[in-house]
């Protein structure tokens, strides 16, 4: 496809992801949180209680493949995408899960700090980066 039309979905498609990168710096860990590693072995058992507390507290908005499809979810981030995976570190995702997120007054993502208790968020964001899309 060429012409006017391309260009406006490449456009669109442009102004989408500079709007997803501005949510994002409004939505910053700081910096102590963003350099946090995560001190959870990479286990089959962390992956399991991971999936466990993903499917309690995540699918509604994010969906059981984390893409962002939940009945709930929908201004939900894919979890699968690249993108995502390759600019959040792990001490951002926890820190992410743990705050949550306002928008506008109300509830965007909640707050999961006193419903999962730290090694648990940790066991999550293991879970979280088993989604990430196969490289091409």
């Amino acid at each position: 496809m060429t012409g006017p039309r391309a260009r406006a979905l490449v456009a669109a498609a442009l102004l989408t992801c500079g709007e997803a990168a501005a949510q994002d710096e409004e939505w910053a860990a700081p910096a102590a949180d963003k350099a946090r590693t995560n001190p959870v072995p990479d286990t089959p058992e962390a992956l399991r209680k991971g999936r466990a507390l993903y499917q309690r507290h995540c699918t509604v908005c994010h969906g059981q493949a984390g893409k962002g499809d939940g009945p709930a979810g929908a201004e939900a981030r894919d979890l699968t995408d690249p993108a995502v995976q390759q600019r959040l570190t792990d001490g951002e995702i926890f820190w992410k899960i743990g705050t949550g997120r306002k928008k506008e007054g109300e509830m965007a993502m909640p707050a999961f700090a006193r419903q999962i208790g730290a090694q648990d968020r940790w066991k999550l964001v293991r879970f979280v980066r088993s989604l990430a899309a196969p490289a091409p």
